[in-house]
C-alpha cells in the first residue's frame, strides 16, 4: 500500500512541474520537511502522521510541545551498534540525566528540558550544527562553545569566580599540572595549565564521585596531584584523619569522606578566606588569616592544648615598619597573602600547617612539631629572617646548644630540643612579656638584670662569671649625674627608656658576642676582653664603649696615662695586657675588681690615702713610672682645707678633695695627687686624646687641672702660691716650705 502512495504521489509532483500553467513560482514549499530515512530514523515525530496531519499513532501518542528527547534515543545508537562509548559515557559518573535541574539553578533557553523539565543528553548535546569532531577530548555536538569550560558556567553560576566567590581559583596558570594529572584526562583551557572546569572533572565517564578523575577523599590525591607541596601534611598531627578522626567540616564531613584537604578546604561554596572549611572562632582576632589557626588552636578547640597565652611573640605587625626584610609570607587583614610592604606577621607567616612532623608509630603525636617554615635547630634559620643581629648568639657561650650546656629552660627543654634562640625565649606560652624561657624571679627587681642573673649566678649556668660586689653600679640613672650616652638604658619593667637606668644590657649585648663583627663567630668556650665579651661597643684599641658615657676620662687614650702606649707588657689583675683590657681597663676592671675605689684594677702603692695609694701604683722606684716619680709627693696632711667655691666639676677653678679611706669627694679634707691632677687628660686646655707620643710635660700640661690666678694655694700662700704651685714636687727649688 505504501509503494504505492508513494508512487501516486511522485506521479502528481512530476505532472504539476511539467504543467505549462503552473510557473515555479507558484509551486509552494512542502510543509512536510522530510520523512527521509536519515532523519526519519531519529525524529519519528517527523513521518506525515505526526507532522502533517498533527495526531499521534496507535504505538505513540502525538506530543504537541518541542521538547528534547529522551536518553534511549542517544542509547539507541551509543550501545555499541554504531559508536561504542559506553565505557566511558555510560558505565561511569556521567553527568545527571531524568532529574530536574538543582533548586535555583538558572536554565539558559539554550540548553533545553524535557516534557517533564528533566534534563536530557540532548539539554547539553544536539546532532546538528556543530563540529563533529572525533574523540570526546574535544567539543562533541554541544548546543554552544565549550572553551574554557563556557558551558558548564553558563548553568554553574556558584562555582565560578574563583575565591574570591568561595571557589577554587579559575582560569589560573599559575601551576603546571603535573604528569599524573594528565594521564587522568585533566584538560587544561585555551592557555597552557589554565584551570577549567575539565581540568578536575569529567562530564562523562568519571571514576569518582562529583565527576572528579581523581580521587579527592582520604588522601585528597586529586588535590595533591597539583599542590604536591602540601603533601607534607600527610600523617602529620594536622592529618584530622589521625588527630581527630571524628571531627566535621561545615558540611559535617568527617576527613575521611571530605578527604584530606577537604576538612579543612572547601573546593566551592566557601564563605571565608582559604576557603575554609571550619567553623570560625566566635570572637574574631580581627585578622583573619589569624582566624584560621584559633578555629582550632583555642579553648574547647580541636588543639586546645596548643593555645595563644597572654605572652607570644608578637603578631599583626609591619615587619617592613620594623626595617626587617625576611623571606617569609605576610598577610592582609583580609588573610590574603601580600608583598611585604602591605601585609602584617600573622601565624602563617612563621608557621606553615602543611609542614610538620610524621605522627610516631603507636598514633603518638612527634614530639617539637612546630610546622616551622624553616628550621631552628640547630642552626636558628626561622629566627635569622627577622632577627638577623639576634642571631649572632649563635656558636657562641650563650649558645647553650654550642657551649654543651645540659639546661633545661621552663618547658623542660634542653637546647638541642628548643634550638639556639628556645633556650632562652619562649615563642608561645611564656609567663613574662620577654618571653623568658628561664626562671629569673627573685633574680632582682630589675627585669634588664634578672635575665641575665638566671644564667649569671653561683647555681646558674653561667656560674664561672657571677657578678661580685665590686663591679660597675647598676640601676643608676645616668641624668641625674649629668651623663648622656646613646647606649641603652631601661624602665622597671625592663623596656628600653631614654629616662630609665642602667643595667647589664646597658653595656653588653647578649647576642653578638663581637660587636666589630655582623656576623656568627664561633667563639664558645674562649676567654673574652675588651675587643668582644658581648660588649656593644669594643672597650680595647679605642675606648668606645667608657667613652660613651664618661667622655672627659677617655681623653686617657693616646697618652702617657695610655698603657698600650706606654706599658704595653703590663697586666691587670686579671692577667690582661692593655691591648686586651683596652686604655681603660688597664687601670679599671668593670666586674669583680679586688679594690671597690674605683674599681682598681692594679696593686696600690704606698700613700696616705687611697686616691694617692693609686697613683703611686705605677709612680715609684719599681714600676712603670719609675722615671716619674717626684721627691716630694704629699701636701701636709690635717689642714683642714676646705674647697667651697672651687668643687664644681667643669669649672675652671675645679680642685677637688677627697676622703682618705674610700676616696669619695669632700669639701673639706687634705690634698691629694688627685687634686691637682686630672689623670685622664694630658692638656687642660685640650678636650680629647693625646697623641700618641712620649711627651715631656710643662706647668700647662702633664695631666696638670686648669689652674687660674685664684688658684687654692692661694688662701694659705697668698702671693707666693704661684710659685710653690711651680715647684711643689721640687723640695730644694720651692725655698723654706720644704725644710
Amino acid at each position: 500500500m505504501k509503494q504505492l502512495y508513494y508512487l501516486v504521489s511522485s506521479v502528481f509532483l512530476v505532472l504539476v512541474l511539467l504543467s505549462p500553467h503552473v510557473g515555479l513560482a507558484e509551486v509552494a514549499a512542502p510543509s512536510n520537511p522530510s520523512s527521509a530515512k536519515e532523519c526519519a530514523l531519529c525524529h519519528y515525530r517527523w513521518i506525515d502522521t505526526f507532522f502533517l496531519y498533527g495526531r499521534g499513532s496507535e504505538l505513540v501518542p502525538y506530543q504537541a510541545d518541542k521538547v528534547v528527547a529522551k536518553a534511549e534515543i542517544c542509547h539507541s545508537c551509543h550501545d555499541g551498534s554504531v559508536a561504542d562509548s559506553r565505557a566511558r559515557v555510560y558505565n561511569d559518573q556521567h553527568h545527571p540525566i531524568n532529574k530536574p535541574p538543582p533548586a535555583g539553578m538558572e536554565i539558559p533557553e539554550i540548553f533545553p528540558l524535557d516534557e517533564n523539565g528533566f534534563m536530557q543528553c540532548s539539554t547539553c548535546h544536539t546532532a546538528h550544527g556543530v563540529p563533529s569532531e572525533m574523540g570526546m577530548d574535544k567539543t562533541i555536538f554541544v548546543r554552544t562553545s565549550n572553551d574554557d569550560s563556557g558551558m558548564c558556567r553558563q548553568c554553574h553560576k556558584d562555582k565560578d569566580g574563583g575565591p574570591d566567590k568561595g571557589n577554587h581559583p579559575i582560569d589560573s596558570t599559575k601551576i603546571k599540572f603535573s604528569p599524573e594529572l594528565r594521564k587522568l584526562g585533566a584538560v587544561d583551557g585555551n592557555r597552557e595549565n589554565q584551570v577549567i572546569c575539565e581540568s578536575c572533572h569529567r562530564v562523562h565517564g568519571a571514576p569518582n564521585d562529583k565527576f572528579l578523575i581523581d580521587s579527592a577523599q582520604g588522601g585528597g590525591q586529586l588535590c595533591l596531584d597539583c599542590h604536591s607541596d602540601k603533601a607534607a601534611l600527610v600523617d602529620t598531627v594536622h592529618d584530622l584523619r589521625i588527630s581527630s578522626p571524628e571531627a566535621t567540616n561545615l558540611k559535617g564531613k568527617t576527613a575521611a569522606q571530605s578527604g584530606i584537604c577537604g576538612v579543612c578546604h572547601l573546593v566551592h561554596g566557601a564563605s571565608e578566606v582559604m576557603l575554609w572549611a571550619r567553623k570560625m572562632p566566635e570572637k574574631s582576632t580581627g585578622y583573619k588569616a589569624m582566624d584560621l589557626c584559633v578555629s582550632c588552636h583555642q579553648k574547647g578547640g580541636l588543639a586546645k592544648k596548643k593555645i595563644l597565652s597572654d605572652y607570644s611573640h608578637p603578631y599583626n605587625v609591619s615587619m617592613m615598619d620594623k626595617g626587617m626584610d625576611p623571606q617569609l609570607p605576610v598577610f592582609s587583614v583580609e588573610g590574603r597573602r601580600v608583598a611585604l610592604d602591605q601585609g602584617i606577621l600573622s601565624c602563617p607567616t612563621c608557621h606553615d600547617p602543611h609542614k610538620g612532623r610524621k605522627v610516631q608509630p603507636g598514633g603518638e603525636l612527634a614530639a617539637g612539631d612546630k610546622f616551622l617554615r624553616l628550621t631552628n635547630k640547630p642552626s636558628p634559620e626561622l629566627c635569622r629572617q627577622c632577627h638577623s643581629a639576634e642571631s649572632r648568639v649563635e656558636l657562641t657561650d650563650h649558645d647553650l646548644l654550642a657551649a654543651g650546656s645540659k639546661s633545661m629552660n621552663s618547658q623542660g627543654q634542653s637546647p638541642l630540643e628548643s634550638g639556639t634562640c628556645g633556650v632562652c625565649h619562649l615563642i608561645h606560652m611564656a609567663d613574662n612579656k620577654k618571653l623568658w624561657a628561664i626562671d629569673s624571679k627573685n633574680r632582682s627587681r630589675q627585669p634588664a638584670e634578672a635575665v641575665c642573673l638566671a644564667c649569671h649566678n653561683t647555681d646558674g649556668t653561667a656560674g664561672t662569671k657571677v657578678l661580685g660586689k665590686r663591679s660597675h653600679p647598676v640601676n643608676i640613672d645616668p641624668n641625674r649625674r649629668g651623663i648622656t650616652t646613646t647606649l641603652p638604658l631601661y624602665d622597671k619593667k625592663g623596656q628600653k627608656n631614654e629616662a630609665g637606668v642602667v643595667t647589664c644590657l646597658t653595656c653588653h649585648n647578649p647576642h653578638q658576642w663581637d660587636p666589630a663583627k655582623e656576623a656568627v663567630v664561633n667563639s664558645a668556650g674562649k676567654e673574652g676582653d675588651g675587643h668582644n665579651s658581648f660588649l656593644r661597643l669594643k672597650s680595647a684599641s679605642a675606648p668606645l664603649l667608657c667613652a660613651n658615657c664618661h667622655v672627659d676620662q677617655s681623653y686617657v687614650a693616646m697618652t702617657d696615662h695610655d698603657m698600650t702606649i706606654l706599658a704595653p707588657d703590663s697586666k691587670n689583675f686579671l692577667g690582661q695586657t692593655p691591648a686586651q683590657s683596652g686604655a681603660c681597663g688597664a687601670c679599671h676592671l668593670v666586674h669583680n675588681g679586688k679594690n671597690k675605689v674605683r674599681l682598681w684594677a692594679r696593686e696600690l702603692g704606698k700613700g696616705n690615702g687611697v686616691m694617692d695609694k693609686m697613683c703611686k701604683s705605677c709612680h715609684n722606684k719599681k714600676n712603670i713610672g719609675a722615671k716619674k716619680v717626684p721627691s716630694v709627693d704629699s701636701h701636709p696632711e690635717g689642714m683642714l682645707i676646705t674647697n667651697v667655691g672651687r668643687n664644681v666639676k667643669g669649672e675652671s677653678n675645679y680642685f677637688p678633695l677627697f676622703q682618705r679611706r674610700s676616696g669619695k669627694k669632700v669639701t673639706v679634707g687634705d690634698i691629694s695627687c688627685a687634686s691637682c691632677h686630672d689623670v685622664h687628660r694630658w692638656d687642660p686646655k685640650v678636650a680629647g686624646p693625646g697623641t700618641g707620643e712620649n711627651l715631656e710635660g710643662r706647668t700647662t700640661n702633664s695631666f696638670l687641672r686648669m689652674q687660674t690666678y685664684s688658684l687654692m694655694c692661694i688662701d694659705c700662700h697668698g702671693l707666693d702660691a704661684l710659685f710653690r704651685f711651680k715647684y711643689y714636687h721640687n723640695s730644694k727649688q720651692r725655698g723654706p716650705v720644704g725644710k
